[in-house]
């Protein structure tokens, strides 16, 4: 399925704007709803997030400008740490560790953007080439883990930033800013 960034989640949020937050981040999204994501969503948003679809994509801001990303992910965690309080140390440590996580999905980004090139030209053979797209498909799904263990790497090395109120105190903001109640 092919997700053009256009629609919208329950409530009329567009997805651009779900995504600038969830996932322009980067490792926000694991850090804001630790212990509330499965690996396994971990690994869609790993692969349609971080990497996204169109020019809103935080996938083609790391393309095109990998300090503006940098920037963008670190007032993203910087405006929920806020919420918790966090000291000055606990946010550059935080900035460390996404710098890191732009750094390390940039080539992902590129990887993913050519992949999808080759499965759109595979498509556009006047014979189609099962057997060349299972291997695009392949590696799309390997790029997909590799992002996936860099998130919840990303997330638990931010997770170990904080004090354990602190990641409870965020997990409560996490469910207030998506309109939920925390529990």
């Amino acid at each position: 399925m092919v997700d053009t960034n256009q629609g919208s989640q329950a409530g009329g949020t567009p997805l651009w704007r779900r995504r600038t937050f969830w996932l322009g981040g980067g490792a926000l999204a694991g850090l804001a709803t630790l212990g509330l994501m499965a690996p396994r969503a971990m690994a869609f948003r790993g692969l349609h997030g971080s990497f996204g679809h169109g020019h809103r994509g935080f996938g083609a801001q790391i393309l095109k400008d990998p300090a503006a990303a940098k920037e963008h992910a670190a007032t993203a965690v910087e405006f929920a740490l806020r919420s918790v309080n966090a000291s000055d140390e606990q946010k550059q440590q935080a900035r460390r560790i996404t710098d890191r996580l732009v750094d390390e999905l940039g080539p992902m980004a590129e990887t993913h953007r050519v992949n999808r090139e080759a499965i759109a030209k595979e498509f556009a053979k006047p014979q189609i080439d099962r057997a060349a797209i299972e291997r695009l498909r392949q590696q799309e799904l390997e790029l997909a883990d590799r992002a996936s263990k860099l998130a919840v790497t990303g997330v638990a090395d931010l997770a170990d930033v904080l004090t354990a109120e602190q990641r409870q105190e965020l997990i409560a903001f996490a469910h207030r800013f998506h309109g939920g109640h925390a529990e």
